[in-house]
């Protein structure tokens, strides 16, 4: 109650943030990328975008981005970015390339703590860590096309190739050895995904109101024919303006994998974009429930000629990985809630949040709403 308190009274200040129509031209925008993360450590690195505006659109009619970023727990995020909202009349045209490398990824199956300690026996807290990490190299091309139907109906294609490294950090006694899970040594992964859908947002990025209906199918192959299957999946986020320049919103989520799927490409849960507060991929399984509500301020225009306004953020993360024959229960549920700020920059997006999961306490310093 005093964190809801304190947001309201803040966002009683007359003067706010609103989204407005951006001058023609080319906005470029360099970011120091210097953050922390509770899952990776310190991050250091340099996002340069460059965006064009047309001035009768609210957001960027073209959009490219580059960025370099490494982090103290050994993990890169590099990534070339290509985005032309208009490409064609009613066509959307998302291009993007990235190299990810991780030193210490989660592994823990689907398995909660208590079957954790009795596979992994008494360890000291350094060969814990080594038995439930794994490292993992991943380079990735993606191409998005979305087609407009009938307003406010859109069709999205995907197309997305892999190629993965994967391997335990313990030579002995790791989970990524004692399950073996299907993809425990990498390989290679093409997945076309399709999607019908109904949106009705205001903001690309950055949404005051409206609802994204979507419903996906996605078909994928690879490992030299040992990859097969494909997800189903629906998604629904909603945006409710309320007074004092709040925003109420919501995203529901629901995965299921079938065939025979690598691990890296089941459904998760844990991290900034799924449970805050909770260690990424905590969880991984075949089918996943997500749900995350927030309630957002949009902030006050702290240098309006520039285009550059800040806002908090209250949040609560709830989400379950369940088989898909027994279905979701009552009891095994994550959980997260924490507070967040946010710092807009043109059409850039900075947010800073916290969360509290299990106990845990995660910090994210990143970018983009997490939806």
């Amino acid at each position: 109650m005093p964190r809801i308190f304190l947001l309201l009274l803040i966002a009683s200040v007359p003067a706010e943030a609103s989204n407005i129509y951006q001058e023609p031209g080319w906005k470029p925008t360099a970011i120091p990328l210097l953050n922390y993360s509770s899952d990776y450590g310190t991050g250091y690195g340099l996002r340069f975008s460059l965006f064009r505006y047309e001035g009768q659109t609210l957001g960027y009619n073209r959009a490219y981005s580059a960025q370099l970023f490494f982090t103290t727990r050994g993990r890169w995020v590099h990534r070339l970015y290509l985005d032309l909202p208009q490409w064609r009349p009613g066509q959307r045209l998302e291009i993007e390339m990235l190299l990810e490398k991780e030193h210490h990824a989660n592994y823990y199956g689907d398995l909660r703590d208590p079957a954790v300690d009795q596979l992994l026996g008494t360890a000291n807290h350094q060969a814990r860590v080594d038995r439930t990490t794994f490292r993992q190299l991943n380079r990735s091309l993606r191409l998005m096309w979305l087609r407009s139907l009938h307003a406010p109906w859109g069709l999205r294609l995907e197309l997305r190739a892999s190629d993965n490294e994967v391997e335990a950090n313990a030579i002995e006694g790791s989970l990524l050895h004692l399950l073996h899970p299907l993809g425990a040594s990498g390989g290679t992964l093409l997945q076309l995904r399709s999607a019908l859908r109904c949106d009705t947002r205001d903001d690309y990025l950055n949404s005051t109101r409206g609802q994204l209906v979507e419903l996906e199918i996605e078909f994928d192959a690879g490992g030299k024919g040992a990859f097969h299957g494909g997800q189903l999946g629906f998604e629904h986020r909603y945006f409710v303006p309320l007074p004092a320049g709040l925003v109420l919103a919501d995203r529901f989520n629901f995965a299921w994998a079938y065939g025979a799927l690598p691990f890296f490409a089941f459904p998760d849960l844990g991290g900034s974009d799924t449970i805050r507060g909770l260690m990424a991929s905590r969880v991984r399984g075949r089918a996943r429930l997500l749900g995350n509500a927030e309630l957002r301020w949009r902030g006050l225009n702290l240098f309006p000629q520039e285009q550059i306004s800040g806002g908090l953020v209250l949040f609560a993360d709830a989400g379950q990985i369940f088989k898909p024959a027994a279905g979701p229960d009552l009891h095994h549920w994550y959980c997260g809630t924490g507070l967040g700020g946010r710092f807009f920059w043109h059409s850039t997006i900075v947010r800073g949040d916290l969360g509290r999961s299990g106990g845990q306490w995660g910090i994210y310093l990143t970018f983009s709403q997490v939806f």
